[in-house]
């Protein structure tokens, strides 16, 4: 019952949208070679409002579609998946209502990321996935790491980057969207009343 509550009208629309950001993220960011990925700011926009499972298929798609420009990134639908699962059932504890709460739960997205990519990363593809992430691991190997130490260490500085911003932009995008608009989504509600709680503090 929740989860047909959570594939609302208004979040099914949304999805082809949160899709377009994580692909125009994800193909900037790949283009450019950063150490970032930028790729599931709208999983974790829908995830937030919408719940994990509206998330997970969100993250699922995106990862689908880029994989036709990139091959590398289909096996990677696993952590976009898991990623929106956390934010899911974050954001329904309340965990992105505030911006100190929406940054312990970008590290909570963060360890779920390390944990889920690291053996597709060191196993699937040796280390080397594409993208400036790789550019990086290689710099480590030369330095004498052995591959999982490149890996995680690479994985940790980029992810915990990559997190957080990815966490804070879609906090910001959320604290932009009217009542009315949010009140169309199974946990919106609570977006709502945490603003007009904290715009009754500041009147008081």
């Amino acid at each position: 019952m929740s989860i047909k509550k959570d594939f609302s009208l208004m979040a099914i629309l949304l999805m082809p949208v949160a899709v377009a950001i994580n692909i125009v993220g994800g193909q900037l960011i790949n283009l450019l070679k950063l150490p970032v990925y930028l790729d599931a700011i709208g999983t974790i926009l829908i995830a937030c409002i919408a719940g994990p499972w509206v998330g997970a298929l969100t993250g699922i798609l995106s990862n689908a579609i880029n994989a036709i420009f990139a091959p590398q990134l289909f096996p990677y639908a696993f952590v976009s998946m898991c990623i929106a699962i956390a934010v899911g059932f974050l954001a329904k504890r309340g965990m992105f209502t505030t911006f100190g709460r929406t940054i312990i739960s970008a590290l909570v997205v963060v360890v779920v990321a390390i944990i889920t990519s690291l053996p597709i990363t060191v196993y699937v593809f040796g280390g080397a996935s594409g993208g400036g992430t790789s550019l990086v691991t290689s710099a480590l190997l030369a330095m004498g790491n052995n591959l999982i130490q490149a890996v995680l260490t690479t994985s940790l500085l980029s992810e915990l980057a990559d997190k957080i911003l990815s966490c804070i932009i879609a906090y910001f995008i959320i604290k932009g969207m009217s009542a009315r608009y949010l009140s169309k989504f199974s946990l919106g509600e609570q977006y709502i009343n945490n603003n007009h709680s904290q715009k009754k503090n500041i009147s008081l």
